[in-house]
């Protein structure tokens, strides 16, 4: 789903400062808030053209992590949480969900796993077979988010298929230890550049609205925009009961759009994709999101929340007058234009198991 960040840009267009993009940031209403989404709808259209890229995921294991990520409700550090807990599920359900979300107009498929990383070799072993099959077996571009994963597992997974690895910064460093206290922002580097060692096209970004300020906004995007990352995933918080962020009031829809212009202005060959929290935090004015500068967005559902069903997310492209960017990988897609109605292709893996399992303490 994504190119390399560091593409020639067309004549013209430059990144902005940091200096600039602080300022620029606070233009939430009004003349200046139009004129910002402007000048990045006009530099998302010169380097990225009218393209939109969607990408799909699964929740192929969920529950019990022992991190402490505020804004998580897979945690088993926090005990009013309600997420679902599960094992993962088996190569043959997570192709099955590929092949859903390839209908509905993915262009990217990942495998997510709570934890702090997968290291388990049965784990691996599942996850390495549904690489392999989804190489196989459809058109989709190959990612998976699996934690603070190591230079040894990332190379298995990529000789098995993966082209994308995902890992979120989730916030700027000088915030961090506020979202987070079991690992450190340096531990996430570590991952990010291991993967990137590998060749590995690279997705990560953050959640916006963790109580971090609107300057905390922009030095989190300049740590991703040093990274030199393919892909910028940005998420609203969309808080969940029973973890410690669950009282933060949403913040506006105009406070996301800036910030969204912002990075795009900042970051103008990165993929931008607007993902998490759209519906609590846009409503009605999710639309707006690629006169913002996005060029990619998430179709179905998140890991433990619902989305908007697929067709309804292809038709908000669709009424921009963009179009859906297939896949990379030289085969033919299965997607043909209209994505099913009934397309609400992993909620399965957003419902709680049969079987779960204890949380451990």
């Amino acid at each position: 789903m994504c190119e390399t960040a560091s593409r020639t840009l067309p004549p013209g267009i430059t990144p902005i400062s940091g200096d600039e993009a602080r300022r620029l940031i606070h233009h939430t209403s009004g003349p200046e808030l139009e004129a910002l989404l402007d000048r990045a709808e006009a530099v998302r259209r010169a380097v990225h053209g009218d393209e939109v890229a969607l990408c799909g995921i699964t929740n192929a294991k969920s529950g019990r992590c022992p991190e402490d990520c505020g804004f998580c409700s897979q945690s088993a550090r926090f005990e009013g949480a309600d997420a679902p807990v599960y094992p993962m599920i088996g190569a043959g359900e997570i192709v099955e969900q590929a092949h859903k979300a390839e209908r509905a107009g993915a262009r990217e498929f990942s495998i997510v796993a709570s934890g702090t990383r997968l290291a388990r070799e049965q784990e691996l072993a599942t996850v390495e077979e549904a690489l392999r099959r989804l190489r196989a077996e459809t058109a989709v571009e190959p990612c998976a988010s699996l934690g603070l994963m190591r230079e040894p597992e990332l190379r298995r997974l990529k000789d098995a298929g993966l082209m994308h690895y995902h890992h979120n910064l989730e916030t700027a460093r000088s915030h961090f230890e506020n979202v987070c206290t079991t690992h450190t922002f340096d531990e996430q580097l570590e991952t990010i550049r291991a993967a990137k060692g590998l060749g590995l096209k690279l997705c990560s970004g953050g959640i916006l609205g963790m109580g971090e300020t609107p300057e905390q906004r922009v030095e989190f995007a300049e740590e991703v925009r040093d990274l030199g990352v393919d892909c910028v995933p940005v998420n609203f918080l969309n808080p969940r009961a029973g973890t410690p962020m669950a009282h933060l009031k949403a913040i506006t829809p105009e406070e996301c759009l800036a910030a969204v212009a912002v990075f795009r202005l900042m970051m103008p060959a990165a993929h931008i994709f607007v993902m998490g929290g759209r519906e609590v935090n846009l409503g009605d004015r999710q639309d707006l999101i690629f006169r913002a500068g996005a060029n990619g967005t998430m179709v179905g559902n998140y890991l433990t929340s619902a989305g908007r069903a697929p067709d309804l997310t292809v038709g908000m492209v669709e009424r921009q007058g963009l179009t859906l960017r297939p896949p990379d990988t030289g085969k033919a897609w299965a997607f043909d234009g209209h994505a099913p109605s009934d397309a609400d292709w992993n909620r399965k893996a957003a419902e709680p198991r049969p079987r779960p399992l204890p949380v451990v303490r």
